[in-house]
């Protein structure tokens, strides 16, 4: 949504800029993307979609991230590395994002996909008669309906349901829980071709297909088990937090930004915390903070946005607190 990263199924900073769900994780343009791509085997990217988002999906769990650079040469970009000092997140230019080779059949059926499925659900699909756009891995695609769950204690429930290794407090900084997102980690290429739950799905749809000659779209719920990514926001008098973690699962991360925006590498408790600062005079002026747990494996973001946006320092005093909290 290859483990080809975290997706880009967001909206757009300009409109998230006028509506108080402004930023449930980072929203931003599609045109930069952070991938995850695994060390050995990679995430199928027959990309799992994300209901109510609107841009193209390139990769297995994929989240755009607008992370931002300052006018350093490409060899200067931004790199995170574990403790062996293997490079964990690697900054690259906009300009190196790979292309597409064709657009996905995925945003033609999005609304009958997601009518056909509940929150929290899965979905494989199989399109009849059209190509399968480079990058989609073939015939049998994923999609996920996103469930917002609202109270603390059922989102705890389904973060161990799903086997998340990851477990977001109820509280951050005095914020208070408002919702959570558990999204489901994806299957490589090969648990796709080997796995009997997708095998006998792709081979069910296909005989649907070959029986039903007045329709293209086949689809079918599917159970899912392991978590990709978590998120949640927090809220104090119109104020707004959110905090999102993309497990890496053994891979390495690539994030491309833009290069009219900022950023700096700091340190909050022996830790390196990247301060993204994106200005866009006429548009909206926003900030946020990444960092890599090598501990989880796992890439986190803290936002700040609503009524009113904490500073740089609070920003980085909080995430302090939340890494002093396992994070």
């Amino acid at each position: 949504m290859e483990r080809a990263g975290i997706g880009n199924e967001y909206q757009d900073i300009r409109d998230a800029a006028v509506r108080e769900e402004q930023l449930s994780v980072i929203e931003v343009t599609d045109r930069v993307m952070a991938r995850v791509r695994g060390t050995e085997q990679k995430r199928s990217p027959r990309g799992i979609r994300f209901a109510g988002k609107t841009a193209a999906f390139t990769g297995m769990l994929v989240m755009l991230l607008l992370i931002t650079v300052t006018a350093y040469a490409a060899s200067e970009y931004i790199q995170i590395r574990n403790k062996a000092g293997e490079v964990k997140v690697q900054h690259l230019a906009e300009s190196q994002l790979p292309q597409s080779g064709g657009g996905s059949s995925y945003y033609k059926y999005e609304q009958k996909l997601m009518d056909f499925a509940e929150p929290g659900e899965e979905i494989v699909y199989y399109v009849r008669g059209e190509p399968v756009s480079e990058g989609t891995g073939g015939l049998l695609q994923l999609a996920y309906k996103e469930q917002k769950i609202t109270d603390y204690p059922t989102f705890l429930e389904q973060l161990k349901t799903k086997n998340s290794p990851i477990l977001l407090p109820e509280t951050a900084g005095g914020y208070a829980f408002k919702y959570g997102k558990v999204n489901p980690l994806y299957p490589t290429t090969a648990e796709l071709d080997s796995n009997p739950l997708y095998s006998n799905s792709l081979r069910e749809l296909i005989g649907e297909a070959k029986q039903d000659q007045k329709r293209n779209l086949f689809m079918k719920i599917v159970p899912w088990t392991k978590t990709g990514a978590v998120s949640a926001e927090y809220t104090k008098q119109g104020a707004i937090v959110g905090i999102t973690a993309y497990l890496m699962n053994g891979g390495d991360m690539t994030v491309y930004q833009q290069p009219e925006n900022q950023v700096e590498k700091l340190n909050v408790d022996g830790r390196e915390v990247i301060y993204n600062q994106v200005v866009r005079p006429g548009v909206v002026t926003y900030h946020y903070l990444n960092w890599y747990n090598e501990g989880q494996d796992a890439y986190y973001t803290l936002t700040t946005y609503g009524d009113r946006d904490l500073t740089k320092e609070q920003l980085l005093k909080m995430a302090g607190e939340l890494m002093e909290g396992g994070l």
